[in-house]
């Protein structure tokens, strides 16, 4: 059998290998040089326990994100072949509760307690860690903000939990490592799919690319494309369910010229603000959304957004990030683009389903239920959600191929 996997982001490579290691031959395309360059490469690497999603009043987007998260480690270490504490942990995640939060804090302290109560269900259950730690015992702690590190003028509370991110980059050039290593893998570069068609053997997958224009046919595809998933499967025979949101987020990479202890790994909440994160006292993410979200739209594919930013426009960001960053967090008040280096400001495209964005409390964005995988006669398509999910979902997608072969 032969398996054409569209989109070498962190979903479609972690699908291709696992179908590799099933004994599936697989085309993976992609149109860049190299797999994993987008969203996947860019973003904090958050590997998500459900902790953000409280004013998801039913719960079932902090069960998806318990699941996906405590397999997330076990998935990866299959596929990289060593330890997932290796790759690269964050400090564990603060969540600063902003006095104009979406839900208060007391909501958000019961629902943090809900997330706590099921990690430790599912570790007695199956005994699953989360990212190599032990979470039978996890709990978090709430605490009044402390004026040294969090504005008490702008922080009301803060929670202390066992979230951690994981260092993107490594796990990228890793999995890279792993595809070019792989006989059943032939990645395709610089290949701009066009159009997925059933044929009387399966299905007939076209790229348009001026120098190089194919057809090839399969016996089934997997479509991981980011932005150009929706249309693809709307020419394939399995048309989106609108409404939905294309949003271009960026983020700022860097390392610290010289070491600072006092920043705290942080997600504030509820509602559009933003995160800090340290792999360790010198490297660093931040984000603040009103500033670093440049791009919405409904469209069934999006513009062609920049991904980064430099020169005037990457410094614009960084102090308004900063900026905003630092009306809630003490510490980086002073901080400056001349304390950076190994900087790079740069976005990736989130796709959910909504119609209005974040900072409306009914918005369909603060839940991530309606993502996984879509089938129709070995057409099968995948909306990630969360960079969390990617590994579960590319478990049962390599499952739904098997079972049609």
């Amino acid at each position: 059998m032969r398996v054409a996997v569209l989109g070498a982001g962190f979903q479609g490579t972690g699908v291709a290998i696992e179908l590799a290691r099933r004994g599936i031959e697989v085309d993976l395309y992609d149109l860049n040089e190299v797999c994993i360059t987008q969203a996947g490469f860019r973003n904090e690497g958050k590997i998500h326990l459900g902790f953000t999603y409280a004013n998801d009043g039913d719960f079932e987007t902090a069960k998806l994100m318990a699941v996906g998260g405590m397999a997330f480690g076990g998935i990866l270490e299959r596929w990289i072949e060593c330890d997932v504490a290796s790759v690269g942990l964050s400090a564990p995640y603060e969540y600063a509760v902003h006095r104009d939060s979406l839900v208060p804090a007391e909501r958000i302290e019961s629902h943090f307690a809900k997330v706590v109560a099921l990690m430790r269900e599912l570790a007695e259950s199956d005994g699953s860690d989360y990212l190599g730690q032990n979470v039978r015992n996890a709990s978090f702690r709430a605490a009044i903000a402390h004026s040294d590190v969090f504005d008490p003028e702008t922080i009301g509370s803060v929670l202390a939990t066992p979230e951690l991110s994981i260092d993107v980059g490594k796990v990228t050039e890793l999995l890279r490592q792993r595809v070019a290593a792989e006989r059943r893998i032939a990645f395709l570069p610089n290949r701009r799919v066009s159009d997925v068609a059933p044929v009387q053997s399966g299905w007939e997958v076209c790229c348009s690319d001026a120098d190089a224009p194919s057809r090839e046919c399969y016996d089934q595809v997997v479509n991981c494309l980011r932005e150009g998933r929706l249309a693809i499967d709307q020419g394939a025979g399995l048309p989106p369910k609108p409404p939905w949101l294309h949003r271009l987020k960026f983020g700022v990479h860097f390392s610290l010229k010289e070491a600072n202890d006092a920043l705290p790994c942080t997600t504030i909440v509820l509602g559009p603000y933003g995160d800090i994160v340290g792999f360790d006292a010198r490297r660093f993410y931040l984000s603040w959304y009103p500033s670093c979200l440049t791009g919405v739209s409904a469209e069934l594919l999006p513009p062609d957004w920049p991904r980064e930013l430099t020169g005037e426009a990457g410094s614009r960001m960084i102090a308004a990030t900063i900026a905003g960053l630092a009306k809630a967090v003490v510490p980086l008040r002073g901080l400056s683009e001349a304390d950076m280096q190994e900087v790079k400001v740069v976005g990736g495209i989130i796709f959910a389903a909504g119609r209005t964005d974040i900072d409306d409390p009914n918005s369909q964005l603060h839940t991530r239920t309606k993502v996984g995988v879509s089938s129709r006669d070995g057409y099968h398509s995948v909306n990630t959600g969360k960079y969390t999910l990617a590994p579960m979902f590319a478990m049962q997608t390599a499952d739904r191929v098997c079972s049609e072969a």
